[in-house]
């Protein structure tokens, strides 16, 4: 029998159990649009392709592996070392090995989208999938995979206790992935990329974010003895959705069952209604995310608090349909909205004619680039629209901001859980 313990007694006890023997292996695809790869090596590696003997690269070899049709080809920078192959799988000869891909997509498809050089360490596997693209899959331990979660999802500089918060959700999101294959292909467990969570190798990860994850090992968010998606996003705005405005057809968990405020009494407004919404946007709510208020928020927060876009008549009406027999664009009317004040159904209105969205993800996405919320009011006026919004995602779970923001007050990761998750206790789940 397993006994419920309040999540904020976890210093001096906490449940367990053995959902994995030992710490498990993930396989996390880190690339699956490029053609070309350039890596550099730290450390010696060996190369295994085609069930061939293994090549040894020194430390400091530079690769380019370059996909042609149905095979890749890899070459060192002096051309004496070529290979052909549908994969190649590097391995560190010593632990401290890494290897950096350079310009590597991230948030693709987002405003905030771009490429960069990251740094992996795991076995890399680099191959041609079932679609015919390139891909690489990184392969870890799980403790280190969320090593490379941690600062990215929320600042490697951020206050310790709110990295802690950051590393248990994360954690108890890569296990229900693990156990569930929500996430999976045929040979990756997760992806690296806002469909999952934000994996960006070591190219982030400070002293103060491995600690986190040291110091919070094999602990997980759970209900009911159960480990739950611990969903969680950037900036909530001021004011947590329920997840059946999101995602209707997920697992509900208690805790996802209520709306509220991100302050210390979680007591606010419904915001369904839209006068209340916009109201709310335009005011400026004591909240822990808003950086009126909360001093200790990271530049990335205070700009998402609040937020606004301007779009000429053309191109929105561009933007949102590529119909022209529809005409230009004349109104967005909003049909429903969550209590967070997050449109979930909306009809946009041109010259000739009308269709609707729902979803707020649905709603986001007709804006290229997405939207940083669906909590947002339009404004028209003689050179086209303006959006008003709030917050950056979706709403569901843990405001990183607000975490940030508890944190630099002095409370303890499991008190910031327990605001996010109230029905929530942890678990541990490995020794």
């Amino acid at each position: 029998m397993k006994y419920i313990i309040p999540l904020l007694l976890i210093t001096s006890q906490l449940l367990s159990a053995t959902l994995f023997e030992t710490e498990p292996l993930v396989r996390v695809r880190v690339i699956s649009t490029l053609d070309t790869l350039r890596l550099e090596l730290a450390g010696d590696w060996t190369l295994l392709s085609n069930d061939e003997d293994s090549i040894v690269f020194i430390d400091g070899s530079k690769l380019q592996i370059v996909k042609h049709d149905s095979i890749m080809t890899l070459a060192d920078s002096s051309s004496l070392i070529t290979n052909e192959s549908k994969r190649f799988i590097f391995s560190a000869v010593e632990d401290t090995g890494t290897m950096k891909i350079a310009s590597v997509p991230y948030g693709v498809g987002w405003w905030w989208g771009g490429v960069e050089d990251r740094i992996y360490e795991g076995e890399i596997n680099i191959y041609i999938d079932s679609s015919g693209d390139m891909s690489v899959t990184v392969h870890l331990p799980l403790e280190s995979y969320l090593k490379g979660v941690v600062p990215y999802e929320i600042g490697g500089n951020s206050p310790l206790e709110a990295l802690k918060a950051q590393a248990v959700a994360a954690r108890s999101e890569a296990v229900i992935a693990l156990t569930s294959a929500m996430y999976s292909g045929p040979q990756h467990d997760l992806t690296s990329d806002v469909e999952c969570q934000v994996f960006s190798g070591n190219h982030r990860r400070t002293q103060a974010s491995d600690q986190a994850v040291e110091e919070t090992r094999g602990i997980v968010i759970s209900e009911k003895g159960e480990v739950i998606n611990a969903y969680y996003a950037s900036n909530c705005g001021g004011h947590a959705e329920l997840i059946e405005n999101v995602w209707p057809v997920r697992f509900t968990a208690e805790s996802y069952l209520v709306s509220f405020s991100d302050n210390k009494t979680r007591r606010g407004p419904k915001l369904n209604r839209n006068w209340r919404a916009k109201r709310w946007i335009k005011s400026s709510p004591k909240v822990y995310c808003n950086p009126v208020y909360e001093s200790a928020l990271p530049s990335w927060s205070q700009k998402n608090f609040r937020w606004s876009r301007d779009f000429t008549t053309e191109e929105i009406t561009i933007m949102l349909t590529d119909d022209p027999t529809l005409g230009s664009l004349k109104k967005i009317k909003v049909l429903k909205r969550g209590l967070s004040g997050r449109i979930i159904q909306a009809r946009c209105i041109f010259e000739n004619g009308s269709f609707e969205s729902q979803g707020e993800l649905n709603i986001r996405q007709l804006f290229s680039p997405s939207l940083r919320s669906a909590c947002f009011y339009v404004k028209k006026d003689k050179s086209g629209f303006t959006l008003h919004g709030a917050g950056w995602g979706h709403g569901v779970g843990m405001c990183q901001s607000g975490a940030i923001a508890q944190a630099s007050h002095g409370r303890g990761f499991d008190q910031i859980l327990q605001h996010y998750y109230p029905a929530s206790v942890l678990l541990d789940i490995y020794e």
